[in-house]
């Protein structure tokens, strides 16, 4: 039998997974499948949470018929059931009238950790998601459901079930083998956990803080890196087992230890940045001391090169176990490629909302983030300012200039403009030679000012271009969002645009005010 998800770089571990891994898997699912007293789907019990009646039935009506099906509307008497009852799998409703849905999920794994639940929400935010996943929720769907991925869902949920019981009922008769063989099938076992949470992670972060906490935790180490040079991330993670850790705390120990790896240049955003995936109390750094730490570095590679690193430190009076590194060896295998497929996700989704040209936001990011603005500027009572732009004479320059020069001029102005904006500003290419800013929690004066910094930049000096001096100037609208008066995003953008020409027909090169029209 071949077991081709183990097949990994390193020569040394063949063994190691050829050996005890396939005996141990080949033990476990043969007596599972020998055993007829085991549980069966039809078995399992199913609690059903939810205040939306229609939405209780129609998911009581599509698991009755294979499973044994409770239902019920509020948190309390989800409580009240789960006392009584040995479930299986609870579906909740992450909002009931009474409590969370996480406060379910948090219930149910606190009476039995191996009882899986599924989180059904139409309120999905990363937060929240992020909180059920650390809580050790199956799988976290979003409504409207589809029945058909709703019963898949379902379907895997009872088969990770059982399989956790029957693991259990195994390890039980296993009370007598060898220690080294039983502490390989609770490799096996954490190895299967920690995959199955890594999967339903959303970030990156969120990765690197599941994978850091369980290397700390399975092989009990003071600090655990990753270092990432990937797809033109270059990011370092950390988590000590205990305290906090700084860039310098973590720069102090790979300088004390020689470790030429890994550079801590932080000129600027793209340059390797620590990241800390969570925070404990107290410190690391001092105590243990730098002089008492050891570490193993075991590279990330996925097919034939290779990501990064993960670098395991331990103080040096720690006996070196050989287990730990072949844990470590298989580990790293595993969770390269999900680290590679996060940065490649990542990448993705920040090219589908990043101009190609200038790097900044595109119209689709513009469009989105103007939404969000809006969201907030009504929930909080603020107001936010909107700032057009457009390129005086852009087909000119292209005409006398070419194309290549007309591209350095959107450049030349994302440049400028991004030099003197706020952080929290979003700047986006809106279309050809027109940018939008918007500035949240900026009234019509604070926007004014920055209009008139932006015409002023662009107009006082030339671009450089081959050894040749080209000046341009831009037009610009303003608008103002006042939660008081309150508009549809194409409004606002209406009221910027009718402003952005007016600059346009009054000679170009000035800032006009946009006035909302009641």
């Amino acid at each position: 039998m071949d077991l081709p998800f183990f097949q990994i770089i390193y020569p040394d571990t063949t063994k190691y997974i050829n050996g005890l891994l396939y005996r141990s898997c080949i033990e476990l699912f043969s007596m599972v499948m020998e055993n007829s007293l085991y549980k069966t789907p039809s078995d399992c019990q199913i609690l059903i949470v939810d205040d939306e009646e229609l939405t209780c039935n129609m998911l009581r009506d599509s698991l009755e018929t294979a499973y044994k099906v409770w239902t019920c509307d509020t948190g309390k008497k989800a409580f009240e059931l789960m006392d009584e009852v040995d479930f299986d799998l609870i579906v909740t409703d992450l909002k009931l009238p009474d409590i969370s849905g996480l406060e379910v999920l948090s219930y149910a794994k606190g009476k039995d950790e191996f009882t899986e639940v599924i989180v059904v929400t139409g309120y999905a935010s990363v937060d929240s998601a992020t909180l059920a996943i650390n809580l050790g929720v199956y799988s976290y769907l979003e409504k409207p459901l589809s029945i058909t991925d709703f019963l898949i869902q379902v379907q895997k949920a009872i088969a990770s079930r059982l399989f956790h019981l029957k693991s259990i009922r195994l390890m039980h008769r296993f009370d007598d083998i060898a220690p080294d063989e039983k502490d390989h099938l609770n490799d096996i076992t954490s190895l299967y956990y920690f995959t199955r949470k890594l999967m339903l992670s959303l970030e990156i972060p969120e990765i690197m803080r599941i994978t850091l906490e369980e290397v700390n935790n399975k092989i009990g180490s003071v600090l655990s890196v990753i270092s990432v040079n990937l797809l033109g991330f270059n990011e370092i993670y950390a988590m000590p087992s205990t305290g906090s850790v700084t860039p310098t705390d973590l720069e102090n120990i790979f300088k004390d230890l020689d470790f030429k790896s890994i550079s801590f240049n932080q000129k600027n955003d793209s340059d390797n940045v620590l990241k800390s995936s969570i925070t404990y109390k107290g410190k690391i750094g001092k105590t243990p001391p730098l002089t008492s730490l050891r570490y193993e570095n075991i590279p990330l590679v996925v097919t034939d090169h290779v990501i990064g690193s993960l670098i395991v430190f331990f103080e040096k009076d720690v006996i070196n176990n050989s287990g730990h590194t072949q844990f470590l060896y298989v580990f790293t295998s595993m969770v390269s490629s999900i680290i590679e497929h996060g940065y490649s996700a990542l990448q993705a989704r920040q090219q589908a909302k990043t101009d190609s040209l200038t790097g900044i936001a595109n119209h689709r990011m513009f469009q989105e983030s103007l939404e969000r603005e809006i969201s907030r500027a009504n929930r909080k009572k603020t107001t936010f300012g909107l700032i057009l732009i457009d390129i005086d004479n852009f087909k000119k320059v292209n005409d006398t200039w070419g194309h290549l020069v007309g591209d350095a001029v959107i450049i030349d102005l994302t440049r400028r403009v991004g030099n003197i904006i706020r952080v929290q500003d979003t700047l986006a290419r809106y279309g050809g030679e027109e940018f939008g800013i918007i500035l949240p929690e900026t009234d019509l004066h604070g926007t004014e000012i920055l209009a008139n910094r932006v015409l002023h930049e662009v107009s006082c000096r030339p671009l450089l271009f081959s050894q040749q001096e080209l000046f341009y100037t831009v037009s610009l609208g303003v608008a103002i969002y006042d939660n008081g008066t309150p508009l549809q995003k194409d409004q606002l953008i209406s009221i910027a645009d009718d402003a952005l020409y007016a600059s346009k027909r009054h000679g170009k090169n000035q800032v006009s005010i946009g006035a909302v029209t009641v």
